[in-house]
């Protein structure tokens, strides 16, 4: 038994078990892959079966509907199907609903009572919609995201043929059902969810009830929100609206979706299902470790207050098993959410060894190292191994997983903290760009690297992409900053070639702008320096 182990089994008999009334057993639990979920499931085989391919069919007629856009996922999507409320009781979370999605940026998870299929599963769908979407095509507006995951949470699919857009609560429909839809011309504008549930709710409506009527039943006005999504992916700036793919105004649309729902009944689409879609699954039984891990590890992914649960399944698991590495791995977590990064360190370093193509583990010790290394340069020799082994772990996790772009962002992010710029930091930093068009923070790291690099002018272009990709004004300011300091650089050397003029222009921006004291008062001296 290894030395870490052993301490780890001895810390266990200090610990006090969580608030479960006991921990499972691990038995029952069975194991289902398809092509692009894995199902955790203690229901009868049949039943999970069918879940399973339901998933991969909902998918699959997504891809038929909008033949020309990508909708993969990075990471593992997890779906832990129990048999019963009882089984599922101790996993719910707050609220009582009988299923749940969680997105995380180790892996999807999401959990569902399989005996209650029609009130769980609608959840799960329409989750999972939204983060392949948001993964692929972040750049769509939001009543586009939300309506196409209100139209396929109704979804239902034999082997043959898939029907979408079936209409939720009756045969009245979402649209009419709980209160009023939010009209089309205000849903058409929101850039953000409204914060009361009456506002969230008619949003969701209304997005329901113009997805409903773009694509359900006229084969033209459907081509043409083809044309509306495959024009933002290709350029995610473009500030092309459904109006002007249609060729109608905001009134018009409106009044046309507004008819649309006074004829009744309310119409469905029917897609075939592609022939290439799965058709046979096998389940394989899950040793009793292995289930208690997977049972921590949703515990410890979708709630933060159940760390002392997931804990006690993963040291229940390394009771059978002491050398079960997952297990080990799930304690490492445990400790780093509990601030304890040393000791998470040896848990991972322990895991790696029996796992060293462990996707999530290269993830976790990657972003151990940057904590122990405090987020900063290297300043000792031992730092610098830290930082070493940080940009190592996050090689290794592109390497493993090429389309994850948070594996991207982090291996950037890690070349940035070099002495010296690396040749392949902007690549990278670029590539993460481009895989996460939308967020503030890889667009910061991008042009920090372009500061480094001396690139004012792709610096330029960055932040204006960025603005208008619809990055906040909040995230936004530090760039501006960072900006500021490259035109004050530029303004200096403007100045020693006798560009006085030029130069004159950047200080003045720079001595009005610049949150940095000092160089506020470097810029004002240089600019009386050039006035004289």
């Amino acid at each position: 038994m290894k030395a870490t182990t052993l301490c780890l089994l001895l810390l266990t008999s200090t610990v006090a078990r969580p608030a479960l009334a006991e921990i499972p057993s691990g038995e029952g639990w069975k194991r289902l892959q398809t092509e692009n979920f894995i199902i955790l499931s203690n229901l009868e085989d049949a039943a999970t079966k069918e879940i399973g391919l339901d998933l991969e069919r909902l998918r699959a007629v997504l891809g038929e509907l909008f033949p020309n856009a990508e909708f993969e996922s990075p990471l593992d999507t997890l779906i832990y199907v129990f048999r019963d409320q009882k089984s599922f009781a101790s996993y719910a979370l707050p609220g009582g609903q009988s299923g749940y999605f969680a997105a995380h940026k180790h892996a999807n998870f999401a959990a569902v009572v399989g005996s209650q299929p029609d009130e769980a599963l609608p959840v799960v769908y329409r989750q999972y919609l939204h983060e392949v979407v948001n993964n692929n095509v972040p750049q769509v507006p939001l009543w586009l995201r939300h309506g196409l995951a209100e139209l396929f949470s109704t979804f239902q699919a034999d082997g043959v043929v898939a029907q979408v857009a079936l209409p939720p609560g009756g045969s009245e429909g979402l649209a009419l059902e709980g209160g009023a839809a939010m009209p089309t011309a205000k849903a058409l504008t929101q850039e953000a969810l409204p914060g009361d549930p009456e506002g969230m709710s008619a949003f969701a409506r209304g997005s329901w009830a113009l997805m409903h009527y773009l694509v359900v039943d006229d084969e033209q006005r459907l081509a043409a929100t083809r044309r509306f999504v495959r024009e933002l992916e290709a350029d995610p700036t473009s500030d092309i609206s459904i109006t002007d793919v249609l060729g109608v105004d905001v009134g018009t649309l409106e009044a046309s979706v507004d008819a649309y729902f006074q004829a009744t009944p309310i119409p469905h689409r029917e897609v075939p299902v592609p022939a290439g879609v799965q058709k046979q699954v096998t389940l394989t039984t899950l040793e009793p470790a292995a289930a208690l891990f997977h049972l921590g590890d949703l515990l410890i992914h979708t709630d933060a207050s159940r760390q002392a649960d997931a804990r006690a399944h993963f040291e229940a698991a390394l009771e059978l098993e002491p050398e079960f590495a997952p297990a080990i791995a799930g304690v490492g977590l445990v400790s780093e959410l509990a601030g304890d990064l040393q000791t998470a360190e040896t848990y991972y370093l322990q895991a790696l060894e029996e796992l060293p193509d462990a996707f999530r583990l290269h993830l976790l010790f990657g972003e151990i190292e940057l904590g122990l290394l405090g987020k900063r340069r290297p300043q000792t020799p031992e730092e610098q191994k830290r930082l070493d082994q940080a940009i190592a772990a996050f090689r290794k996790t592109v390497e493993l997983r090429p389309t994850y772009g948070e594996g991207w962002a982090l291996l950037g992010y890690a070349y940035n903290l070099e002495a010296k710029p690396t040749p392949d930091a902007l690549t990278t930093l670029e590539k993460a760009y481009d895989m996460l068009p939308g967020r503030g923070d890889v667009a910061y790291n991008l042009l920090l690297g372009y500061a480094r690099a001396g690139k004012r002018r792709e610096a330029i272009d960055l932040v204006a992409t960025a603005e208008a990709r619809g990055v906040s004004e909040e995230q936004l300011a530090p760039a501006r900053q960072t900006l500021l300091q490259l035109d004050f650089q530029y303004a200096v050397a403007l100045a020693r070639e006798k560009k006085y003029d030029e130069a004159a222009v950047l200080l003045e921006k720079v001595a009005e702008g610049s949150s940095n004291e000092r160089m506020r008062q470097q810029a004002t001296d240089l600019l009386e320096q050039i006035r004289r």
